[in-house]
């Protein structure tokens, strides 16, 4: 095994703000749960306790829709759907069966999973406004098919169900401990229940490795699927738990409607939830409630044009007072503000010129909709955590000592076939149209040596790179990985996660990071092959997803001593330096285990000292057994690195040998400098310098 070549070291010690973040969760648990014991009893009224109870019900759903619309980055619009799913499998099972609220809630949660199932499976295989189509396609066909399957659904005159009964105590012949008082309640604290439940699960979830899969596909797919975790099927993951979710808020909203019918479940729900997502915040727990509550009290704001007329004055007078004071200061956004500010202030004028806003109430959401996105994009919450630190979430065992101890890389001497090359790529050709990118090539890569693969811009050297990582699929030709101990793999026709986890590992020529994320957190995304625990293992938090993430986080650490990034264990990706971003994402290509490495262009924008440090990593790489393949223009890295060198051009490959040969090559000279009469020289004169002018010109292929 390669031992870490340097001193372990453990994460920084967290800032204050971030230990006070680590318990504002905690603290905000009890409130929460403090809030919903106390409410019915300091709040007697029906009307009030029934409001807080659909925005429980509401925010169950809005939380499993924040798995897909803030982690996994896709746009659903068939959630109103689902949720009317939920609502009639509860109602239904009460029409035809007279099964009670139990039985609801198992088929609100089991027929809605299988409805989101089979919408995901489709849908989930086309990305931006076509799924947000599909989706919205699916929710106007439930409202649909409710509408016309008469029989089950009593059609359009709905289904009347009566008070929930939580706990039959007629079964017992006893009465109710908590008397007739106690007897209304027990919905209430049902729902509560069930709130509170959804969101310990959805919170084990998102920390669990399938919430970091989740975010990982939203930042760079390209890259999730590079290190071996499926895009496609961790979108229909989500999708499903999304759906179970929404079935269980339908089927408890008709047990608290106790009544159903097809009219309910129609667009403009669609556009509240969405609404509740946006504007409450993405990826936070407490956004959903914040998100809920809005879009439950809002109707009843502006079923009132009184109440809306004095919100708009006061919206209006705090607008002009921000706008004031950002001119008074000079503000450097003060011209950017000036447009929401006088749309603020207009909203007083339009509402006293109004008799009534509910008609136009679509209208107002679809506005805070476009107001938030671009002045909120991260919602409330998101705005609240940027302005006071302190709320700011800790990141997964911030502050914790975590170690470096353990091997960073796993030794691949002998695991490789000693006896043929490791890699063996056969008149490979990729075409586009009438454009071959690559023409036939032929490349064998001998196991436990540094190949580099070289040429000026568009040689089709990234080309390859994507053929041997499964992004393109070969017009024709094959790609073999030999190892030792089992049979030759083919790898053409494979997808990009198959490669991953047959033992090859990529960079990319632009940097692919999960960029909200910690460095920790994108090297444990690269070991995401580690995990062998299920979503239930996550949801029930079992020993065995404990002493995996336990000895995943150990190894991660150690990659990270590795590639000297362990002090900056913590700092998301995106607030990295260039030169750390570039050895984070060859830390994370290393938590694959790799038997080949692929590196496009790694040197590429690094400084001299970063080169140097770049340098002697791969060498250590190497040395572990390790077979590498370098794409790179800087001349004197491939010079000083490489065993063997491969030259394309246009396609094709003109020359192969060791470093000095290939370089002194005239067609490589030609390649890269031109033809010797058009330069005024002769062969021999432009190739004593022209390992000098391709390092000198950091292009990409």
């Amino acid at each position: 095994m390669a031992q870490s070549t340097f001193a372990p070291a453990a994460a920084p010690a967290p800032s204050a703000s971030a230990g006070i973040g680590r318990h504002v969760g905690a603290l905000g648990a009890v409130l929460l749960v403090m809030f919903l014991a106390a409410f019915p009893h300091v709040v007697t009224s029906s009307y009030y306790i029934h409001l807080l109870l659909v925005i429980a019900i509401y925010a169950i759903l809005i939380l499993g829709l924040d798995i897909v619309v803030g982690y996994t980055g896709q746009v659903s619009l068939g959630h109103a759907g689902l949720f009317g799913v939920g609502a009639y499998a509860a109602a239904v099972l009460f029409l035809h069966f007279k099964l009670g609220i139990w039985w609801g809630l198992l088929a609100g949660i089991g027929v809605t999973s299988a409805f989101g199932l089979l919408l995901a499976v489709p849908a989930l295989r086309v990305t931006g406004p076509y799924l947000a189509m599909v989706t919205l396609a699916f929710g106007t066909i439930v409202q649909i098919f409710i509408n016309e399957l008469t029989p089950i659904t009593n059609g359009p005159l709905g289904i009347t169900l009566p008070p929930a009964r939580v706990i039959d105590f007629a079964m017992f012949g006893i009465t109710p401990p908590w008397g007739a008082a106690g007897r209304k309640l027990e919905f209430y604290y049902l729902v509560c229940a069930c709130l509170l439940v959804t969101i310990v699960v959805v919170n084990r979830i998102v920390r669990s490795p399938f919430g970091r899969a989740f975010e990982a596909l939203r930042d760079s797919p390209i890259a999730c699927d590079c290190m071996g975790v499926s895009v496609y099927r961790y979108k229909v993951y989500a999708f499903v738990v999304s759906a179970a979710l929404a079935g269980l808020a339908g089927a408890l909203f008709a047990w608290s409607e106790r009544y159903v019918a097809p009219n309910s479940y129609g667009f403009e729900l669609t556009v509240l939830f969405l609404l509740a997502v946006t504007m409450g915040g993405r990826k936070s727990r407490a956004g959903p409630l914040i998100g809920s509550a809005i879009i439950v009290m809002m109707p009843n704001i502006l079923a009132d044009i009184d109440l809306v007329r004095i919100m708009a004055g006061l919206i209006a007078a705090v607008a002009l007072v921000v706008g004031i004071q950002a001119f008074v200061r000079k503000a450097e956004n003060r011209f950017a503000i000036l447009v929401p500010v006088v749309l603020c202030i207009l909203f007083l004028p339009a509402t006293l010129a109004l008799q009534s806003v509910t008609d136009f109430r679509l209208s107002v959401f679809g506005l805070l909709i476009l107001f938030v996105v671009y002045y909120l994009p991260d919602g409330i919450v998101g705005f609240l955590r940027e302005k006071i630190p302190a709320l700011r979430p800790a990141h997964t065992a911030e502050g914790k000592a975590l170690s470096a101890d353990g091997d960073a890389l796993i030794a691949q001497r002998g695991k490789a076939a000693r006896t043929e090359p490791l890699l063996k790529v056969e008149q490979a050709l990729m075409q586009f149209g009438g454009l071959k990118a690559l023409a036939g090539i032929d490349l064998s890569v001998k196991p436990g040596t540094i190949h580099g693969l070289i040429g000026p811009n568009g040689s089709g050297k990234s080309t390859m790179m994507n053929v041997l990582t499964g992004i393109y699929k070969p017009t024709a030709g094959s790609v073999t990985l030999a190892a030792a101990g089992s049979a030759a793999k083919r790898l053409d026709g494979r997808t990009p996660s198959e490669i991953a986890l047959s033992g090859v590992a990529r960079t990319f020529q632009n940097v692919q990071l999960f960029r909200e994320m910690t460095a920790l957190e994108n090297v444990l995304v690269g070991l995401h092959h580690a995990f062998h625990g299920t979503i239930f293992d996550a949801i029930l938090g079992t020993p065995r997803r404990k002493r995996e993430e336990r000895e995943a986080r150990t190894r991660a650490m150690a990659i990270l001593d590795f590639m000297g990034l362990a002090s900056l264990a913590q700092v998301e990706a995106r607030n990295l330096p260039y030169g750390k971003q570039r050895l984070l994402e060859i830390g994370r290509a290393l938590a694959l285990d790799p038997v080949l490495l692929l590196l496009d262009e790694p040197a590429a924008g690094l400084t001299a000292p970063d080169i140097a440090d770049l340098t002697a990593i791969i060498r250590k790489i190497r040395d572990a057994g390790i077979t590498v393949i370098l794409i790179e223009h800087h001349m004197d890295v491939v010079m000083g690195l490489c065993d063997r060198v491969s030259v394309l051009d246009f396609g094709h490959k003109i020359a192969e040998g060791g470093a000095r040969e290939v370089q002194a090559d005239p067609k490589v000279i030609e390649a890269y400098l031109g033809a010797p009469d058009d330069m005024g020289g002769t062969a021999s004169d432009a190739g004593k310098d022209a390992g000098k002018d391709a390092g000198r010109e950091p292009a990409h292929a």
